[in-house]
């Protein structure tokens, strides 16, 4: 993790379950980033890896009792910051944004930052057991989170097919 993702993460006070899980989803941005092909497009990999370690920096408890979804937050505290590069790939990260045109990633970047966050919970974990969980914990959301299952997957195939190894060796290549 840089200097500069660590600061942030210090300075909005995240608990230890928010850093676990923003440490897990950067490592995976880290190794797929790497990973890419020579052939897949450029990408502004530094802007990559720092919003994912940054993406849920809106649930920080500092912006506890604002109403707006933790997506819109980390996009706003990013542009704040100064890290305009950034803005979209959190504001596009979570899992109900593919069910919405207006949030939808579009960039390689941003389902780059989506795909990690979908692997990502406490610990690396397939994308669908991920969504499955955070259904359980959001249930009044379980059936927007089931139908934008096939939507994420559809994704995930997008940013593997840009990344020389599978799905199934994620977990062992970012340990």
């Amino acid at each position: 993790m840089s200097t500069k993702a660590a600061g942030f993460i210090r300075r909005y006070r995240y608990p230890d379950w928010l850093e676990r899980h923003s440490r897990v989803v950067g490592a995976i941005a880290e190794v797929l980033v790497a990973a890419r092909r020579r052939d897949a497009s450029k990408i502004d990999s530094d802007a990559v890896v720092l919003a994912a370690y940054l993406h849920d920096i809106g649930r920080s408890p500092l912006l506890a009792g604002d109403p707006r979804d933790h997506n819109i937050l980390s996009g706003l505290v990013l542009a704040a910051e100064g890290e305009g590069a950034c803005v979209e790939l959190a504001r596009r990260h979570a899992i109900h944004t593919v069910l919405d045109p207006n949030l939808a990633p579009r960039t390689p970047e941003e389902k780059l930052v989506y795909v990690a966050d979908r692997r990502g919970g406490q610990s690396i974990e397939p994308l669908e057991a991920r969504a499955q969980d955070t259904a359980r914990r959001n249930p009044k959301y379980a059936a927007e989170i089931a139908r934008a299952i096939p939507l994420a997957q559809a994704i995930e195939r997008e940013v593997f097919h840009d990344v020389s190894f599978g799905p199934d060796e994620l977990a062992e290549k970012a340990r």
